[in-house]
């Protein structure tokens, strides 16, 4: 029998070890199937200003070692992040890269204050992983660029010498990064496009997010010889609730947004993919098959509500479930540290991978911790998706990695027990998949 390796999470027992069995063969299977599907790049998480913040409550040592369990790539081998361009919900203020009204040159554009906070919390994870990267996106381009002068009301306003100076906002900020030594391999042009917050916001129309990335960003960065990649991201959009309703907007359908822009060939010229997040899961088939040829990432996990309870666990996997067997190539978790109140700048509280309480100094790890760990510490970028059949292949993923090992992920939340088997030649077995559980297979 190969060699494997069983780990195991339930509710207030997690990361145990757990047995195999190689003869016993039951009814309910698992195998391969179909071949390969796409290639995992890897697994990462958002560097937000409280996030930071939090961890500073922590001793040199604790901030250290919750560090390494995110990072090294003996742990959770968080291998890249996602950084926002100006504030976002979990800043602790609004702020921009450029607010002095009318800056067209962008003379007075700046990262200081990403200096004080984010950059030193990537920084943190650039110590730990050699190849570890950056992907960009904003909440809100600096107000004097918008037609309405607040971070978290109106679009951008469509007028050239808006749209070149908005274009050479994002090299700067790619450049600025670069400056101090954090690669930003790519920026995704909006954070939730459809969405109007009462926190950092702006929204575009699928003509006007065409016309931006056509005439003016693509550009831009082709003039400026960066490498960094252009993604159409991060859509959040359609929202199936409200699409059922009778004020369905019809601007968050497929073709009003992400087709409206992929179609036209010398904006899709510029993409490299499409990051997706919330209702931007109900868009993955259309985008896969009819443009193959993008790259898919979800680029925020769903957040919560400050709970961390095991059910919303159990919910983010199978979010993960179904990003991976739609083609995603990453998963994005959201807040990696938080304060035990939770709550952003703008009074929404929601879960982290780490909660940390300010006050006693001390932290935990959270479920949705675990979650992620069950994938990213085991399956290794470049690991290829196989294809499976059988009754449990809407509970399971199965990977192969680089070095031929397969890792085998399954997540059951009913409240019975059942029998598994993974059936594939000399690495089959079999084991019992508890109520409510995760388990991580890894065989040699």
């Amino acid at each position: 029998m190969a060699n494997i390796l069983h780990v195991k999470s339930t509710e207030g027992n997690c990361w145990q070890t757990g047995a195999v069995c190689a003869g016993a063969k039951y009814e309910d299977m698992l195998e391969p199937s179909g071949g390969y599907a796409q290639t995992v790049q890897g697994f990462g998480g958002c560097f937000n200003e409280l996030g930071w913040d939090a961890l500073q409550a922590l001793s040199e040592t604790d901030r250290k070692a919750v560090m390494d369990e995110i990072f090294c790539p003996e742990n959770c081998n968080f291998n890249y992040g996602r950084v926002p361009i100006g504030a976002n919900d979990f800043s602790m203020e609004w702020y921009s890269c450029d607010e002095v009204k009318d800056d067209f040159e962008l003379e007075h554009f700046n990262i200081d204050r990403d200096k004080t906070y984010t950059i030193p919390f990537i920084r943190e994870a650039l110590q730990r992983q050699k190849d570890f990267f950056v992907f960009g996106s904003p909440w809100s381009p600096p107000i004097w660029m918008k037609t309405k002068p607040a971070y978290n009301f109106g679009t951008i306003r469509m007028e050239d010498k808006i749209l070149r100076a908005y274009a050479a906002y994002f090299v700067k900020f790619v450049e600025a990064y670069a400056k101090e030594g954090v690669p930003v391999r790519q920026v995704h042009v909006q954070n939730e496009p459809m969405a109007d917050q009462k926190f950092p916001s702006c929204k575009w129309t699928g003509e006007d997010m065409r016309d931006f990335i056509k005439g003016y960003l693509g550009p831009a960065f082709e003039a400026s010889g960066l490498d960094t990649e252009i993604w159409l991201g991060t859509i959040n959009g359609p929202f199936m609730d409200i699409l059922m309703g009778p004020n369905t907007p019809f601007s968050e359908f497929y073709d009003q947004w992400a087709n409206t822009v992929l179609s036209d060939k010398e904006a899709r010229k510029y993409i490299t993919g499409v990051g997706l997040q919330w209702g931007g899961k109900h868009i993955l088939d259309h985008i896969t098959m009819s443009y193959p040829e993008m790259r898919i990432m979800q680029t925020e996990s769903e957040c919560g509500d400050s709970l961390n309870s095991w059910q919303q666990m159990e919910y983010i996997y199978g979010l993960m479930w179904q990003y991976f067997v739609h083609g995603a190539e990453r998963y994005t978790y959201w807040n990696i540290a938080l304060p035990n109140d939770s709550v952003s700048t703008w009074g929404w509280k929601q879960n982290s991978l780490v909660t940390v309480d300010k006050e006693s100094g001390t932290y935990r790890y959270n479920p949705e911790f675990y979650v992620m760990k069950h994938f990213s510490q085991f399956v290794q970028p470049g690991a290829k998706r196989i294809v499976t059949k059988g009754h449990w292949t809407s509970n399971a993923l199965v990977f192969e990695n680089p070095d031929q090992s397969l890792v085998v992920i399954v997540g059951s939340n009913m409240n019975n027990a059942r029998e598994f088997t993974f059936s594939c030649g000399e690495k089959s077995f079999s084991a019992q998949i508890e109520p409510h559980s995760l388990h991580t297979f890894v065989i040699a």
